[in-house]
């Protein structure tokens, strides 16, 4: 190996320039990859490291509408256990002074709280101390939101209370079923039962946190927990699995932002082979007279192989190095989202996954440019500059290309978290390929076969359209999944946010109103109806519960669209009435008589008939309050749940729910000048009952589509900028060939005006072909998105699809200018001597 060694040291020292678009490609592409992969693995070890504080205990059993037993508190006493109860439930809190009130998630704790960690507040302080004799903690937020200040009175319920504070640190934040959504303020739980709150059918939390003994194991005692009360309704979380919500959203942001990596090593790859490709155009003389003074393919071949090996390497690790810095970069602002802290850590699984991904992809595309290079003759090497390679690589090169191919494919897949979208990524990543490379190639096909025109630049640019090596299919390759990727996320905002305001129907309400009690139920009408301008006043009987089986198979083992497991991750609402929903559709079945009296019926909604594979006269079970209650479907229906009007999943006739405690649940449509004298009137008048106003729901959730959109953008960004190096190193891949025929054109006598507007119009035409293609495949990916995935209208927006294919036309001439502008400024006397 020492020969081939010295070699490759010594002609990599004159070919390094070559070499620069495969080390950004890579250090691109891997350094995404490890960055996300760090980032990811620092966090979920964050949530593991911190499990028990982050729960608030090694335990939490949670309950609606009642406490935890007695029977379950003696288990726990007999483990030597210690246990605090938290009570949550979202509520409405006014200032007293100037009656504006909004809703928060309200917190009530014992004596016992918190079991790990600290709570803190803006002061000195103890928090228990200031939350005794009426006092309550506040969201800094509700300082601004209702101009709140400590030692101001507040109502929360029917009861008054004093703010003693506001809240620096909650430990247990993340534990919440409803993390993050509204401000939180904490009160004595021993001050609950004044508020009113505590109401038959409220929807009202109780949470027993449980601290075990060390060393008991938790997965233990839950299994034990579990055996001992088999049928009890009660959700058990531990502290292995602390925070669900924050995991599942750790995991699915990771995997996107892996599949956004992957992208950029995609393109990225290609940029390699591109590169490779140019390398190897510098270096083909070379490898001419090692084949004419008798080397060997096998010498030829550990020499470059060397070469490539030294490159990729270099380019992986400082990948690898620029990933693992950004983590600490970011670290402080993840922690600022987050209720603990991450602590970056470089691990072997998120250092050795980009370092394979490196590997393979700088080798993959490197085989066949190699194997081409060495499958040529001499002769044909030395008039490459005029005739460009065509040759196929031994049935070795081919084969190791399509097996690193698959490897690659392979690892992609298995170290995303869902295997089956990044499966989809992998063949929907592959379909583009092909469909861009098709363009191209008919492209190519197409600028060959038109009859030569007049116009000289013209005719010069559909030549080189179609000439042998021409840039065409990488180009739309290089762009093009880029800009389709700008334009699905545009179109998808776009769709989001004109389909809440066009789904909205003229009697789509101003308020939601919850937990309103039947014995409040006249008055509430009463009052709200002799509000100025509100009208249309529509109520609904709420009861909350879970399904618990279909056709007696458990409910987690009956679904068979994992798409739908929203309809078991937590309670869910149901109703009962004699007629059809508003803005729903029956698909299959008949709805029940207005007099209907007979065994249990269910309406279920689209999701539902998806998700459990069921239909008219199958059965579902569900708890409500504890108790179990077998239905038969009647009916399926078609719901736009966009639309804002109230529905529900499942929906009983009469006959079934009404006897059971429950509240209700009221819309309300009112002129948007009287909304904030419509709230404070009811928040007066009805402190326990919770309203959520749809304007500031619609703003939240576009601010929320605002942030999200910008931040796919930005790692879209990340492609596109790859996809422009892969530009420059396909067109660098050209460069020796554009030169040779600028030199002969120039010896004929074509001017240089009209070498550039060729050049120009070449660059041009390749644009217009990736911004119409982007835009075409954009369309289909956010026409899937929308009507396949999210079940919502899809409407086509020219405009900012054309702006941005536009924007793809500049990029490719100005990248195209600025890699071909030297090559109209070379003078042909100095090449005409050399050849």
């Amino acid at each position: 190996m020492l020969l081939p060694l010295r070699y490759a040291l010594k002609d990599v020292r004159g070919s390094l320039g070559s070499f620069r678009i495969v080390l950004m490609c890579l250090i691109l592409g891997v350094g995404a990859i490890a960055a996300v992969q760090l980032t990811s693995h620092s966090v979920l070890s964050a949530i593991q490291k911190n499990g028990r504080s982050l729960l608030g205990g090694d335990l939490v059993v949670r309950n609606i509408y009642t406490p935890a037993s007695e029977e379950l508190r003696n288990w726990f006493s007999a483990k030597n256990a210690v246990m605090t109860e938290t009570v949550e439930a979202r509520v409405m809190v006014a200032n007293t002074q100037t009656d504006d009130n909004t809703l928060v998630e309200l917190k009530a704790v014992d004596s016992g709280y918190p079991l790990y960690g600290q709570l803190q507040a803006d002061t000195t302080a103890d928090p228990s101390e200031l939350l005794r004799e009426r006092g309550a903690l506040l969201d800094p937020a509700l300082r601004d939101r209702l101009e709140l200040k400590t030692g101001d009175e507040i109502r929360i319920g029917t009861a008054l209370f004093r703010v003693r504070g506001f809240i620096a640190h909650e430990p247990d934040r993340a534990g919440s079923s409803r993390f993050g959504i509204s401000p939180r303020v904490m009160i004595d739980k021993a001050d609950l039962e004044e508020t009113g709150l505590l109401q038959p059918g409220s929807m009202i939390y109780y949470n027993l946190r449980v601290r075990l003994p060390d060393p008991v194991d938790v997965k233990v005692s839950r299994t034990e927990l579990e055996a001992a009360f088999p049928k009890a309704e009660w959700r058990i979380t531990d502290s292995d699995n602390a925070s669900p919500s924050i995991t599942r959203f750790v995991e699915r942001l990771m995997l996107f932002l892996t599949l956004v990596g992957l992208s950029a090593l995609l393109i990225g790859g290609i940029g390699i082979g591109n590169g490779m490709k140019a390398h190897f155009e510098t270096r083909l003389k070379t490898i001419a007279i090692f084949k004419s003074l008798g080397a060997s393919d096998r010498l030829i071949e550990k020499i470059y192989m060397i070469q490539v090996g030294m490159i990729t390497i270099a380019g992986t690790a400082i990948g690898v190095m620029l990933g693992a810095v950004l983590p600490y970069i970011a670290a402080p602002h993840i922690s600022a989202l987050l209720p603990f802290a991450v602590e970056p850590a470089i691990t072997i699984a998120g250092v050795g996954v980009p370092v394979l991904f490196g590997l393979l992809v700088g080798f993959a595309f490197t085989l066949w440019p190699l194997g081409q290079s060495l499958a040529t003759s001499p002769l044909e090497l030395f008039r490459s500059a005029i005739s460009p390679l065509t040759g196929v690589p031994a049935h070795r090169y081919r084969d190791g290309t399509i097996l690193l191919g698959g490897i690659l494919s392979a690892l992609a897949i298995a170290s995303a978290q869902d295997t089956k979208f990044s499966l989809w990524f992998v063949v929907g990543a592959t379909a583009s390929l092909l469909a861009f490379w098709g363009a191209g190639w008919l492209m190519a096909y197409f600028a060959g076969r038109i009859k030569a025109p007049r116009h000289p630049a013209l005719r010069l640019g559909l030549r080189n359209l179609h000439r042998p090596g021409n840039a065409t299919a990488n180009t739309l390759i290089s762009l093009g999944l880029g800009l389709t990727v700008m334009i699905s996320v545009t179109m998808i905002e776009l769709n989001l946010r004109e389909g809440i305001a066009s789904n909205l129907p003229k009697d789509a309400p101003s308020f939601f109103f919850l937990d309103i009690q039947p014995d409040q139920k006249e008055g509430f009408e009463e009052l709200l109806l002799a509000q100025p301008s509100a009208h249309t006043l529509k109520l609904s009987p709420n009861l909350r519960g879970r399904i618990i089986s279909v056709n007696g198979v458990p409910a987690a083992e009956a679904l068979v669209d994992q798409s739908e497991r929203w309809l078991l991750q937590n309670d869910r609402g149901f109703t009962y009435t004699s007629d059809i929903p508003a803005h729903s559709e029956i698909t299959s079945g008949e709805w029940w008589p207005k007099d209907y009296k007979g065994p249990p019926l269910i309406s279920v909604v689209e999701d539902v008939e998806r998700g459990f594979g069921v239909g008219p006269g199958d059965q579902i079970t569900v708890n409500v309050l504890g108790r179990d209650i077998t239905a038969t479907i009647a009916n399926t229906r078609s719901v736009n749940w966009m639309n804002m009007t109230i529905n529900y999943a499942i929906t009983f006739a009469p006959g079934t729910l009404e006897s059971a405690p429950h509240s209700w649940l009221a819309t309300v449509v009112a002129d948007p000048d009287r909304e904030s004298e419509i709230q404070k009137a009811i928040g007066k008048q009805y402190p326990n009952i919770t309203m959520i106003r749809l304007s500031e729901s619609i703003a939240a959730a576009g601010d929320i589509l605002g942030n999200i959109a910008t931040a796919v953008r930005v790692t879209a960004m990340v492609a596109i900028l790859t996809g422009v190096l892969v530009l420059s190193g396909s067109l660098a891949a050209t460069r020796t060939q554009r030169l040779y025929d600028v030199v002969v054109l120039k010896v004929l006598g074509i001017r240089s005006r009209t070498l550039t507007q060729g050049f120009l119009l070449e660059f041009g035409i390749l644009g217009l072909l990736a911004g119409g293609l982007s835009m075409m495949l954009g369309a289909v990916v956010s026409w899937a998105v929308m009507t396949q995935l999210m079940d919502l209208r899809w409407n086509f927006y020219a405009l900012p699809s054309l702006l941005t294919g536009f924007a793809g036309i500049g990029l490719t001439l100005l990248i195209g200018w600025a890699i071909t502008g030297r090559v109209l400024g070379s003078p042909a006397a100095p090449h005409l001597r050399n050849d």
